[in-house]
């Protein structure tokens, strides 16, 4: 228990992490909120499934964050001049902690079916990977379990007498008995986040076609986003790891996994949106000098305009002439009033630069 003393250095510590561990969440949260509204916008068509997950990880996002500062006030305003209120474990801590493991388990699982049919249907990668995952969220709702509630069992004894006393618990008693499952968690959490990105990005560059063409472009950005989103989650789980076993008696690793929650559903909903933005990318190279914006984007006013561009080409004194067509989407926003009376097409062909 020596471990666990409370020190003003200590109690600053755990208290400064607990509240900028509760700001970042609360950033990153907002961020989730922008991405899913984003992606009902976007995506109207996808599959009810597939918007039923994207709804259920935002809401668990938004309890989250609920929970985050449940626990933030309990610490810093209604414990306030407790000097040991850091050994304390109140109940929302112990949420946040579900809350993530129920976050992680569904991003996991997204991307191993993800690599699952980017595999072709490859058992041997993915099943480990859906192990590991499932794994790791059993441990960490153990964690949220024996962080707060410990059953003593019995309190008088007998066959018919048995008493469950339920209490809050303390993170000394934690640490001292079940330091092991937290510890296995944040390492499960880990490799999991390195082997999906490791194998996505191994198939993605086994699909290139060796060139520079533009199935090959977007192959890299799709490579880049993957490799992006997974050291995100990977790099924030590592360092909540390392404070946690270097100084568990300081609360920093806990507001530290107040944000790794955020950075898996931000690192999901990110994938998400990231089609349309690679749809583009395909669409701007596809145009001569165009500049690709999502379509989507614009709002249901917008009209597509077809057109066909001839242009010549002189190659080595041969002229050679290309027929392209082009697609414009443009938005009208203030339409000119077309001319209703003859008078009025006569004063524009009078005036054609007053138009």
């Amino acid at each position: 228990m020596s471990s666990f003393q409370v020190t003003p250095s200590n109690l600053t510590g755990s208290l400064g992490g607990l509240l900028i561990g509760g700001l970042a969440a609360t950033a990153l949260s907002g961020v989730v909120v922008m991405q899913t509204i984003l992606y009902f916008r976007i995506f109207e068509r996808d599959e009810s499934g597939l918007k039923l997950v994207v709804g259920a990880i935002c809401f668990l996002d938004i309890l989250h964050t609920c929970m985050v500062w449940a626990a933030d006030w309990m610490y810093m305003v209604d414990s306030f001049g407790n000097m040991n209120i850091t050994n304390h474990v109140f109940w929302p801590a112990g949420v946040t902690i579900a809350l993530t493991a129920a976050t992680t388990v569904t991003v996991h699982l997204f991307f191993s079916y993800r690599l699952f049919r980017l595999s072709k249907g490859n058992y041997f990668i993915t099943l480990p990977l859906v192990l590991l995952a499932l794994a790791r969220f059993a441990s960490a709702t153990a964690t949220s379990i024996e962080l707060f509630v410990h059953l003593l069992v019995p309190e008088f004894p007998g066959p018919h007498h048995d008493v469950f006393r339920i209490k809050l618990g303390q993170f000394s008693e934690f640490y001292a008995h079940f330091r092991w499952l937290f510890t296995l968690g944040l390492s499960l959490s880990t490799a999991v986040d390195v082997m999906i990105t490791f194998s996505l990005c191994t198939y993605l560059r086994r699909s290139r076609r060796g060139g520079t063409g533009r199935l090959d472009n977007i192959l890299d950005s799709m490579t880049l986003y993957t490799i992006e989103n997974g050291m995100a989650t990977c790099i924030a789980t590592a360092i909540s790891l390392v404070f946690w076993l270097v100084k568990p008696h300081e609360l920093v690793y806990l507001g530290l996994h107040f944000a790794i929650s955020k950075l898996y559903s931000n690192s999901f909903l990110a994938s998400m949106n990231a089609r349309k933005l690679l749809r583009a990318q395909h669409v701007s190279n596809s145009e001569s000098g165009g500049h690709g914006f999502p379509a989507s984007l614009s709002n249901r006013f917008s009209r597509r305009h077809r057109q066909s561009v001839q242009e010549t080409v002189d190659l080595s004194g041969t002229k050679m002439q290309i027929t392209v067509d082009k697609t414009v989407d443009y938005v009208i926003d203030n339409p000119l009033p077309s001319p209703t009376s003859h008078q009025e097409m006569s004063d524009i062909k009078s005036h054609p630069h007053a138009v």
